[in-house]
């Protein structure tokens, strides 16, 4: 019979393959493990507990608290992508990239403001960033933001966002244009192209109207092609 220290031990000795008896533990017992699990992430966002324990635990509390949709995750998960160290500490390259922006799609808590301070920061990682804004986008065709708003936001974000020169966060900028179906906003993204504002190496001007065409303007076809979907399954 596990406890709840048990479990997080379990998670931070894991180094061939996943616990699986400690993560089906957390599931099955998730309203007494959340609390704890919540007060590990605080902890190691504001920078009070930076321990190895907690450190290698987070990477399947992270993940558990996606899913199962728990919005008490959410603004410590957007403060931890404001530090970029600490961040790929306890998840890895992969997995920041792969998995976390269904984390926040799940987590999600109604108020975008945690997630647009990650994408107009020039302190979080471009990647980070552009991760940070996909997970928005969902949000927004998903229903639980206004889309109206998010496209204006994405005026917004073209008018004001940092730095105005070649980045990555300027390519995520295009790529969400393009597969949420917005065709008014394909001549700012030619003149970011043009401008040189995003990085050769991801987009060209040549590629620009095969990315157009994955666009989907009412469903989510355009994000999946993008895989940008909630996370699901912790053990799978």
């Amino acid at each position: 019979m596990l406890t709840i220290d048990d479990t997080i031990q379990a998670f931070a000795e894991a180094s061939e393959g996943p616990p699986m008896a400690a993560l089906q533990w957390a599931l099955d017992h998730w309203e007494q493990a959340a609390p704890r699990f919540l007060q590990l992430l605080d902890g190691y966002a504001d920078g009070s507990d930076e321990s190895d324990v907690t450190t290698d635990a987070l990477f399947f509390i992270i993940h558990l608290f996606g899913d199962k949709a728990d919005t008490r995750a959410y603004r410590s998960l957007c403060r931890l992508m404001l530090d970029e160290d600490r961040l790929l500490a306890a998840l890895g390259e992969v997995a920041s990239v792969e998995t976390l922006k269904g984390v926040l799609i799940k987590c999600f808590d109604g108020d975008a403001a945690p997630l647009q301070r990650v994408i107009e920061s020039t302190e979080a990682e471009s990647i980070t960033r552009g991760e940070a804004l996909l997970a928005l986008a969902w949000v927004a065709r998903d229903g639980r933001w206004p889309e109206p708003a998010f496209r204006e936001y994405l005026r917004h974000l073209l008018a004001t966002m940092q730095p105005r020169e070649e980045d990555y966060v300027w390519y995520a900028w295009v790529v969400v244009a393009a597969i949420l179906g917005y065709r008014d906003l394909s001549d700012a993204s030619t003149k970011l192209i043009e401008d040189g504002w995003v990085p050769e190496e991801w987009l060209t001007l040549a590629e620009l109207p095969d990315l157009i065409a994955t666009g989907d303007a009412v469903g989510k076809d355009g994000l999946l092609a993008e895989e940008v979907e909630p996370f699901n399954d912790v053990i799978g």
